[in-house]
């Protein structure tokens, strides 16, 4: 069986953790799958920001470099990369651009593996659009992994309805899956058929349980996200100053970057809290999985989530999180393994950290690992894929 998958976000120099996921996940298929081929098609992300002209000269100078290029990882597992600009979709945005390089680089793939047998392409647009036209021409089923988050995102409503660019691919899909319930339902509710439910996975292999027993004097929280106020930047610098933690034993970890990274270090100097407050900027993956392993909780109050890899990774290296009831850690966060609270509420945060402090000796690391691997490993992850694309092409094991 020979898998093409189609990314709309996808790790690039520039940006080496965005899609970080997808390109996972497809490792972890040709590594479980060695009797099938999964081939990932690309193009990067040259897009040309109309609000900024130093944003765009740098775009294009990074563009003029790109070349294209095939890798292969495994004798079963290729990427195929071919750069394409683009720009506004008010502009039409030259999918067209797009489109070419996929459509280019499914002929490359056929002529190296043979005859395509599945599409999977991971959110609608561009991914999903290019992966309908392709079915389109080549008559080849398509899987879309809606992972869109809010969904749609605002851009994609025009005049109050859903953009064709989302709902045709939606509709003219074979499968949909979504990484969790609720964001299944979001779909189904939004007039589309009900996605199947496969979660994200993580990489047992990279994320588990450190070694040796902490000899930390504080108790560590971690928080990684994108520096925005989806991700409950404001919730959870709110929480820390009003919780005992600060002079109580515990330290805090702000991992990540982006448009409140000054607001976050203005808040730690103006509040004082320089002395139990560290702010990790743009750590690498490598980094990601050590911080991981030796926090003693992890904490990410968002204001929505339609799954939260960032959790699950927590949970894999047996970490008790503290999350809040926005989309898809609803599926995932109990009693056993964490908390879960109301949205944007700083108190409750505040209240959760402290409940950490002193029961964290409640939660135990090896049962919370052993619930994440059954759930969320790769192993278990690509079964319920391998099974999906099975399914349309009419193959057995």
């Amino acid at each position: 069986m020979n898998v093409f998958i189609i990314p709309s976000w996808y790790p690039g120099k520039n940006n080496p953790v965005d899609g970080i996921f997808i390109k996972e996940q497809a490792d972890a298929l040709s590594a479980n799958y060695p009797e099938h081929n999964f081939i990932v098609s690309h193009c990067g992300n040259f897009y040309l920001s109309l609000s900024s002209v130093f944003k765009s000269v740098n775009t294009l100078k990074e563009f003029a470099k790109a070349k294209p290029f095939k890798t292969s990882y495994r004798i079963n597992y290729t990427e195929y990369f071919k750069p394409a600009l683009t720009w506004s979709d008010k502009l039409n945005g030259e999918f067209k651009n797009i489109l070419k390089v996929h459509f280019e680089n499914f002929t490359a793939a056929v002529k190296d593996y043979g005859k395509i047998s599945v599409i999977h392409a991971h959110v609608s647009y561009p991914a999903g659009y290019a992966a309908m036209k392709l079915k389109q021409k080549y008559k080849l089923p398509y899987i879309l992994s809606e992972h869109m988050g809010p969904f749609p995102f605002e851009r994609f409503i025009v005049n109050g309805k859903i953009s064709h660019k989302i709902s045709e691919p939606l509709i003219e899909a074979d499968i949909v899956t979504a990484p969790s319930n609720y964001q299944s339902e979001r779909i189904h509710s939004s007039g589309f058929k009900k996605p199947v439910v496969i979660p994200n996975m993580f990489n047992e292999e990279l994320f588990f349980p450190a070694g040796n027993k902490s000899n930390k004097e504080r108790l560590q929280f971690l928080t990684l996200a994108a520096f925005k106020k989806e991700k409950g930047i404001y919730e959870l610098l709110d929480g820390i100053l009003k919780s005992d933690a600060g002079n109580n034993g515990c330290e805090f970890i702000i991992a990540g970057s982006g448009e409140l990274e000054n607001y976050i270090k203005q808040f730690i100097l103006k509040n004082d809290m320089t002395g139990y407050v560290r702010l990790i900027i743009s750590p690498d993956r490598n980094e990601i999985v050590n911080l991981f392993r030796n926090c003693d909780v992890f904490i990410l109050p968002s204001r929505l989530e339609s799954f939260g890899i960032v959790y699950i990774e927590a949970l894999g290296c047996g970490k008790p999180v503290i999350a809040t009831d926005c989309g898809g850690p609803a599926d995932f966060i109990n009693s056993g393994n964490g908390l879960l609270i109301q949205k944007e509420n700083p108190d409750l945060t505040a209240e959760a950290i402290n409940y950490m402090k002193e029961n964290i000796s409640n939660f135990d690391p090896a049962g919370i690992r052993k619930s994440a691997v059954n759930n969320f490993s790769s192993k278990a992850v690509c079964s319920e894929l391998i099974s999906l694309y099975q399914k349309l092409t009419g193959t057995g094991k």
